[in-house]
């Protein structure tokens, strides 16, 4: 693993053309329109529950440089993510690329709480022109359909794909997923707990090694990574902790994990 990161160089990979650059936080005042006797009242809550996932026609948005890489996070296959439609916490089936929330809050990173309006409002994404809480159906037709995923969105050739892609097969999210599940299942429970620990290391080890030797900057890292393994498996109850012998997982509290267990379908 570390002969390849020596080996590849690293640019500061941006897509062609783009400017990334962050948002003016200045905001975009929007006009309230009555339609068929509903209008949008900017609540903000639409945009506290979340940015938008990104679809095939919004990379026109990254390409002239309205959003960038710091902006967006990578939800990877397997991940816990909530289905609007089924109303559930469940696994994505396929890699998905959305809008950063704030800190430790989900509430869209371009949402302007003081104004309580969008810093890129004139040139918002796909599902963000679609959403009218008061009728979701515009929006429920494009849920899943034509999503984009990193490579979408990286320059063909890039070195950081390659990263990717070693990342992905050393510590797969549906991996953890199936090994936290088995605790639940009371099988084999000390060998997957190490097992997830492994999992946590090599993922800690492929991010630092993209940050301190490839030159990745650090506002990129939620994009080309996703959420930190050990992030993902904390919200489940799952702790991973350094002890003497290196990372150490410890089992979750049973009432917690069931409150965040999912059937798969």
């Amino acid at each position: 693993m570390r002969s390849l990161f020596r080996r590849a160089k690293y640019p500061d990979f941006t897509l062609p053309g783009i400017k990334v650059y962050g948002c003016t936080g200045q905001g975009v005042v929007r006009r309230v329109q009555g339609i068929d006797g509903e209008s949008c009242i900017r609540c903000g809550t639409c945009c506290r529950k979340g940015g938008p996932v990104l679809h095939q026609e919004d990379k026109s948005i990254l390409l002239k440089g309205y959003a960038g890489y710091q902006h967006i996070i990578t939800i990877r296959k397997g991940e816990p993510a909530f289905d609007p439609v089924r109303g559930a916490l469940r696994p994505v089936r396929r890699e998905l690329v959305k809008v950063r929330g704030k800190g430790k809050d989900w509430t869209c990173c371009f949402f302007d709480e003081k104004g309580a309006s969008c810093a890129i409002y004139e040139h918002r994404f796909l599902e963000c022109r679609l959403l009218k809480c008061w009728d979701t159906s515009g929006l429920e037709a494009v849920i899943g359909r034509d999503t984009i995923i990193r490579a979408d969105v990286i320059n063909p050739g890039d070195p950081i794909l390659q990263v990717i892609e070693m990342h992905e097969q050393e510590c797969p999210c549906d991996e953890a997923e199936e090994l936290a599940a088995g605790l639940l299942r009371g099988t084999d429970r000390e060998k997957n707990l190490a097992k997830l620990a492994e999992l946590v290391r090599k993922d800690l080890a492929i991010r630092f090694y993209a940050v301190s030797e490839l030159g990745l900057r650090e506002e990129y890292e939620l994009f080309i990574f996703g959420r930190p393994l050990f992030q993902i498996l904390s919200a489940r109850g799952i702790t991973v902790r350094p002890s003497p012998g290196g990372l150490k997982a410890s089992p979750p509290e049973l009432k917690t994990f069931l409150n965040t267990a999912f059937k798969n379908e």
